[in-house]
Formats: structure tokens, sequence, C-alpha cells
């Protein structure tokens, strides 16, 4: 019997890397959880947050399409457009969208440590660590016992957080770098970094 808890992984998915998907599978198994869900960031939060160019960010169809096609190969994983249908979203009104509309789950949020340093400048994070637990995906320990001990906010929130060391390797793999291989149009390094299925969407969409 699986457990009450939802596996919620946050992300502008421009497009989907292996370790997004490597990420969600991990965590839906290691918590034996309900199930997992990728909650796909709007245009504004995209500007906001991670500061793209209009050129840097794939068409919302298209990474939808690439998002829909992934859960199509994983069941226990669903895709939510909560942040698309309200632009004006924020995580803090996203997790409790989802608190009420799962009542009698417990939602997980996941997050990479490298995000712990800025997290005291998330909207209404307090009420947030009250009310929600997160997932934090270590990548280098070292770093992230330092950055905890130095800052009074992490201390002061340490049982909201569940610290999970990944079976895998994660190093180099993120959106950043796939979206440099299609700009050099470089198919053999896009393969160490995202899915077949994620290329031949980007080829049949004229991206690679």
């Amino acid at each position: 019997m699986r457990s009450n808890k939802i596996i919620v992984l946050g992300g502008s998915f421009n497009p989907l890397t292996k370790a997004h998907g490597k990420i969600i599978k991990y965590l839906v198994n290691f918590f034996d959880a309900e199930k997992g869900i990728l909650l796909i960031t709007n245009k504004i939060h995209n500007h906001s947050i991670n500061n793209f160019n209009n050129k840097e960010i794939l068409p919302i169809e298209l990474r939808i399409k690439i998002l829909n096609e992934f859960i199509k190969q994983n069941k226990n994983i669903e895709l939510d457009l909560h942040e698309i249908d309200d632009e004006n979203s924020t995580t803090y009104k996203s997790l409790n969208y989802l608190k009420e509309k799962y009542k009698d789950d417990e939602i997980l949020f996941v997050i990479g440590s490298e995000k712990l340093q800025n997290l005291d400048k998330w909207y209404r994070i307090d009420d947030i660590l009250k009310d929600f637990k997160f997932i934090v995906v270590k990548r280098n320990n070292g770093v992230l016992n330092r950055i905890i001990n130095e800052n009074s906010f992490l201390k002061g929130h340490e049982k909201s957080f569940i610290f999970i060391d990944p079976s895998f390797d994660l190093t180099g793999i993120s959106s950043t770098k796939i979206r440099e291989y299609l700009y050099k149009k470089d198919e053999k390094d896009l393969e160490k970094l995202t899915y077949d299925f994620v290329i031949n969407i980007l080829k049949e969409n004229n991206y690679l």
C-alpha cells in the first residue's frame, strides 16, 4: 500500500532533462508516494526568477507536449498546469492549491540544495514552511552544511527540510546546457542530457 505523500517538482522544464526525470522517479519510489506531480511554471515566473530572454524560453505548448510524453511513460507521474492557468501564481499559492485539491495527502515540495541560500527571499516563505515540508536534493554536501550552519533562517526552519542524497550523479545536467547544445545543433551531446523523445520532439519542431 502506497503512502499518502505526493511529490511536487516545480520548474520551467525548458526543456525536460534527464535530471528532472531521474529526480521525480527516484523520489516517488523512495517515499513510496501516491504520485509525483510536475508543476510547470508560467512565463511571468520564468522571467522574474530565472531571468530568461524571450528567445531562451521554448513555447509553453512545446514544453507541455514534452512533459505529456514523459508522463505517458511514467503512469504514477502527472502534469499540473495550475501556474499556466494562473499567471499571477506563486509557490505559496500553488502549494495551497495542491493542498486543497489533495486534502488527504501530504504535499512534499522538491528543491535543489542550491536554492537554499536565497530561500528566505521567497514570497511568504515562513507561511510555506509552517504548512509544507521541502525535499532538498543534495548537490554538494560540504557547501550545503556550511550554508545551513551560517544561515539563521535555515537553522530556524531545519525541521521543515528533508535532505536526500540521490544515488546517481546529476553533475552537468541542466536545461541551460541543453539550450546551448540546441543552439550549436549538437545532437550527440544532447543525448547525454535529455531523452530521445525530447530530442525527437525538438527536431519535429525545427529546434534541432
